[in-house]
C-alpha cells in the first residue's frame, strides 16, 4: 500500500501507515488535535455531569448575612471569659430572632440575644454560646463556658465571596457544583455541547446480535460495549451499520456518519491486506495522525482527520477495543466537551499478589480483581486474551505496566483503574 500523509503534533512527515506512537506521543497528539467546541445555554436542571463553558463568578456574598450555627445566645465572646460550671458569668437577654427574620437590634457589652440555628446574627455579637452551657434566670441567662470570637457563628461571606471564581471553565459538574449554582441563584449556565458519536462496525465475520454465528463468524459486540460506555458517560450515540470488507461499503458508512462529530470504526485497524479503512480515508481525502499505539492490548488504533472531523479506527477484538476506548476515546471525547482535565485517573492503590511480565517499550494494561485484607488492598492479575470480553465482568478493573519497565514485581504497590 502506498505512503499516506500522516500528520503528527501538527507537523507533516512521511512514514509508512503501521507506523506507531508511544502512548505519551499519543496524549500529546490528543491534546493538540484542534476541536471546535459549540456551547449552549441550559438550565442547572440538566446541568450535572456538564462541562461548563466560563469562569462562574459570584455577584454577591454566601451567606449574605452572619448567622448562627447552633441554638444558644449571641453575644459578644469576651463577656464569657472566665466562666466555668463553679464560677458562672450573667449576661441580660435583650430579645430573640427567630429563623428567617431581621433584625436591628445592637448588642451592647453584657447583653445577648437568643438565636437558632440559621439566626441572623444581631449586630455587635462575635460568638454564640451553646443553649447547653447556658442557664435561663428570668432574663437573664448563666453562663458556664467560654467561647472565642468567631465561634459558632458563619461570617457573611464566610463560604462564598463576592467577585470570587467559584467553578472554573472547563470543569465537569458535579453535585456540588449544582449546589454552589443554587446558591447564587443562578438557574441557567452555558455549557459545551456533547458531541454526536456515530459507530461503524466492519468485517467480513461480522453479523447482527440477532443472527446465528456461522463457522468464521461473530456477532457484533464491540458495538455495544463502546455505546454503552459512552451513553454512561452521556454521550450521543448512534449506530451506522456494518460494512463487510469491502472499500465502496466503508466508504459510504463513513459518508453517511459524516453528520456526527465523530466516527468510530470498529474493526479492519489491524495490518493485512484486508483493511479497507486507511485506503477509505484516503480516498476520502482523510488525514492519518497515526496508526498504531505501542501498548498491548490495543496497538492497532488508528486517529485520523477527515474534513476537521476526528475519526478513530477501534482494534476489533473486544478487549483490546475496550482498553482503546477507556484509555484513548473516551479522554478524547472528554476533551471535544471542553473539558481540562481528561486524561484518566487512578481509582486507588494496591498491593500486587504476584508478579506480572511484560516486553520493554510496551506499556501494557493488566485486568485485575482487588480484595481488602487487614485494611490493606491486595491485587491480583487476570492474564487473559485480547479476544475475550468475559474477564471484563469479572475484573475490578486495571493496572498499567509502563513501556520502560519488563514488568512488576510481587508485593509491588500498583495503581488500579476502574473501569
Amino acid at each position: 500500500m502506498k505512503e499516506l500523509r500522516v500528520i503528527l503534533l501538527g507537523d507533516l512527515v512521511n512514514m509508512d501507515f503501521l507506523k506507531s506512537v508511544s502512548i505519551k506521543d499519543a496524549y500529546e497528539i490528543l491534546k493538540n488535535f484542534s476541536i471546535r467546541t459549540e456551547i449552549e445555554c441550559i438550565s442547572i436542571e440538566d446541568a450535572y455531569n456538564r462541562v461548563i463553558a466560563h469562569d462562574i463568578i459570584s455577584k454577591e456574598d454566601v451567606p449574605y448575612f452572619s448567622r448562627s450555627l447552633v441554638d444558644g445566645y449571641a453575644l459578644m465572646a469576651k463577656d464569657t471569659y472566665g466562666a466555668k460550671e463553679t464560677s458562672p458569668r450573667f449576661v441580660k437577654v435583650i430579645g430573640e430572632v427567630k429563623i428567617g427574620e431581621t433584625t436591628d437590634i445592637k448588642i451592647s457589652d453584657g447583653e445577648c440575644v437568643k438565636v437558632s440555628t440559621g439566626s441572623m446574627i444581631p449586630e455587635g455579637a462575635d460568638g454564640v454560646i451553646m443553649q447547653e452551657y447556658t442557664r435561663e434566670m428570668l432574663d437573664t441567662i448563666e453562663i458556664t463556658k467560654v467561647i472565642h470570637r468567631g465561634e459558632n457563628i458563619c461570617f457573611k461571606g464566610d463560604d462564598i465571596k463576592n467577585n470570587e471564581v467559584v467553578i472554573e471553565m472547563g470543569k465537569r459538574l458535579d453535585f456540588f457544583d449544582m449546589g454552589i449554582l443554587a446558591s447564587l441563584g443562578i438557574s441557567k449556565i452555558d455549557v459545551y455541547k456533547k458531541p454526536k458519536v456515530s459507530i461503524i462496525s466492519t468485517g467480513d465475520e461480522i453479523i447482527d446480535i440477532n443472527e446465528h454465528p456461522k463457522p468464521g463468524q461473530i456477532r457484533d459486540i464491540n458495538r455495544f460495549v463502546i455505546k454503552g460506555l459512552l451513553t454512561r458517560e452521556g454521550f450521543v450515540v448512534r449506530f451506522s451499520g456494518i460494512a463487510k470488507d469491502n472499500l465502496k461499503e466503508i466508504k459510504e458508512k463513513i459518508v453517511l456518519a459524516m453528520d456526527s462529530d465523530i466516527i468510530l470504526i470498529s474493526g479492519g485497524s489491524s495490518k493485512g491486506e484486508r483493511d479497507y479503512i486507511v485506503e477509505a480515508l484516503d480516498k476520502l481525502e482523510g488525514e492519518i495522525i497515526f496508526h498504531g499505539i505501542n501498548i498491548k492490548p490495543g496497538k492497532p488504533t488508528i486517529l485520523a482527520r477527515l474534513k476537521d472531523k476526528p475519526v478513530f479506527g477501534l482494534p476489533g477484538h473486544p478487549a483490546s477495543c475496550t482498553i482503546v476506548a477507556l484509555r484513548i476515546l473516551l479522554p478524547f471525547l472528554k476533551k471535544m466537551e471542553g473539558e481540562k482535565s481528561f486524561l484518566p485517573q487512578s481509582a486507588y492503590m494496591g498491593i500486587l499478589t504476584t508478579n506480572v511480565p511484560s516486553s520493554l517499550g510496551i506499556e501494557e494494561y493488566v485486568e485485575i480483581t482487588a480484595e481488602k485484607r487487614f485494611d490493606k488492598i491486595f491485587i491480583t492479575p487476570i492474564f487473559t486474551k485480547s479476544s475475550l470480553i468475559s474477564t471484563f465482568t469479572k475484573a475490578k478493573g486495571y493496572i498499567i505496566v509502563p513501556e520502560d519497565k519488563e514488568g512488576l514485581e510481587k508485593d509491588e504497590i500498583v495503581e488500579v483503574y476502574t473501569f
